[in-house]
């Protein structure tokens, strides 16, 4: 009896010397665009009254990302599998394809962690002029980006 008291005494603290690391590192790295209107030569926000966002994949049915009935920009994941992302926007009943070319590199957060992914943004495209026009304000998406960090800016 004595034994199995000192055994379960002896088991409880080495459980307490064993170092848990607990991952809360965010490793996910998002794209945050926002959308503009350019009145009288000054840049301002623009709301669209509704906007559904579908991701493109090669071989693989369109999926729907994003649906708002009013917003001012989204958040979405890259591709790590190839050198691009596609979206389809819908706001509205317009459409526009919005191609982002990026460079994907991957870095270690911890051990315990994992792996995060770095895009350094390299261009965009978008086809039927429903975009007017873009910029790219910061290249690096990574996993450690501030909430409010704006990549890209679209004008519509």
């Amino acid at each position: 009896m004595k034994l199995r008291i000192l055994f379960f005494i002896f088991s409880i603290l080495l459980s307490g010397c064993v170092d848990v690391d607990i991952c809360d590192e965010n490793s996910e790295s998002e794209l945050l665009v926002k959308f503009k209107t350019v009145k009288e030569g000054l840049t301002s926000d623009s709301t669209v009254a509704a906007l559904s966002l579908y991701g493109i994949r090669e071989g693989m049915a369109d999926s729907l990302l994003y649906s708002s009935e009013s917003t001012f920009g989204f958040v979405v994941p890259l591709n790590p599998h190839l050198p691009y992302s596609s979206f389809v926007l819908k706001i509205d009943e317009q459409t526009d394809t919005l191609t982002v070319y990026h460079h994907q590199e991957l870095y270690l957060i911890s051990y315990t962690c994992g792996f995060a992914n770095m895009f350094t943004l390299e261009g965009l495209e978008h086809n039927t002029g429903m975009i007017v026009n873009d910029s790219i304000l910061i290249e690096m998406v990574d996993a450690e980006y501030e909430s409010e960090e704006e990549h890209i800016w679209l004008y519509l």
